[in-house]
């Protein structure tokens, strides 16, 4: 195994774990009343002033890059930033985690068919057997290992909200390939970060005329400071640099991680039991990542 492929199966382990925390910070935010676009604002907002020492420079000495391709990234940062957890947030005020990771686990089909109508990029039989194997997996622990819980699950319009923050989200994974690997990628997220915030702003301010500006009690600070460090900064900069390596397709099924990373937050703190179809699940995901890693990566 090559340093860069190892680099980049930790560096998306890591957007995986962090990310399946982002969605139990998202429900609790909603139970105590901490508002989408204000833990969204909030969240972008911690993370650009903790970057910002560190990209600045960097960001001076690519401002011609910047400026050259500004639609580009616009359009990425809208995707990515802007709409991606403001409608994760949103989903979660009217639906169950469980059909959030669902709705999740469908992105890679959705990557791969994105990337093959931007860039006509080709699947190969070990990345569908993988995507197979690993949506299984997925699959088998959202579900218990039991079918029948699919017939207990109901649908909200919090879905279609999730459901649209996957397709941005596959959509801006996809046109990361556009931006030039030679620029600093905490740079590009910060650039990412500063637009997308610009975007979620006059939502912020509307959604909280009705109730307040400022985040209120320490639980919200503290949900707050973890999504901008680790759902925002880490993972999002993990994401990024695993992407530029591997491609999106094969950096897709990681995603299937997410559902095996919420169980042990379950387990953790909601006092659930780690189960026969949890070592199933994980098996067949790890399985599918293997597998479409098997041909050296030439995306």
């Amino acid at each position: 195994m090559s340093k860069n492929l190892f680099l980049a199966i930790i560096l998306l382990i890591a957007s995986s774990f962090f990310w399946s925390g982002n969605f139990f910070a998202g429900k609790i935010s909603n139970l105590i009343e901490l508002t989408p676009f204000k833990l969204s604002f909030f969240r972008w907002l911690l993370a650009l002033l903790i970057l910002l020492p560190f990209t600045y420079s960097q960001i001076i000495k690519d401002f011609n890059y910047y400026k050259k391709n500004f639609l580009l990234m616009t359009i990425i940062a809208i995707l990515g930033v802007t709409i991606f957890n403001s409608f994760t947030y949103i989903s979660l005020e009217t639906t169950m985690v469980i059909n959030s990771t669902l709705m999740a686990s469908v992105a890679p089909v959705m990557m791969i068919g994105f990337s093959w109508l931007i860039f006509r990029t080709k699947t190969t039989r070990f990345q569908i057997a993988g995507i197979i194997l690993s949506l299984f997996g997925a699959f088998s622990i959202i579900l218990k290992g039991n079918l029948n819980n699919l017939y207990n699950l109901y649908f909200t319009s919090g879905d279609l909200w999730m459901l649209a923050a996957v397709i941005a989200w596959c959509l801006y994974s996809v046109l990361l390939r556009k931006i030039d690997n030679k620029t600093s990628q905490l740079a590009n997220l910060e650039v990412m970060i500063i637009i997308g915030i610009i975007f979620i702003f006059p939502f912020y301010i509307l959604e909280s005329s009705f109730s307040t500006y400022l985040p209120s009690t320490g639980l919200d600070l503290a949900i707050i400071c973890y999504v901008a460090v680790f759902a925002s900064i880490v993972a999002f900069f993990s994401w990024n640099k695993g992407v530029s390596i591997i491609g999106p397709n094969r950096a897709s099924l990681f995603l299937h991680l997410i559902p095996v990373f919420s169980s042990i937050w379950a387990i953790s703190f909601l006092n659930e039991k780690f189960s026969f179809f949890h070592f199933i699940g994980v098996l067949f995901i790890l399985s599918g990542i293997i597998l479409s890693n098997i041909k050296k990566y030439n995306e």
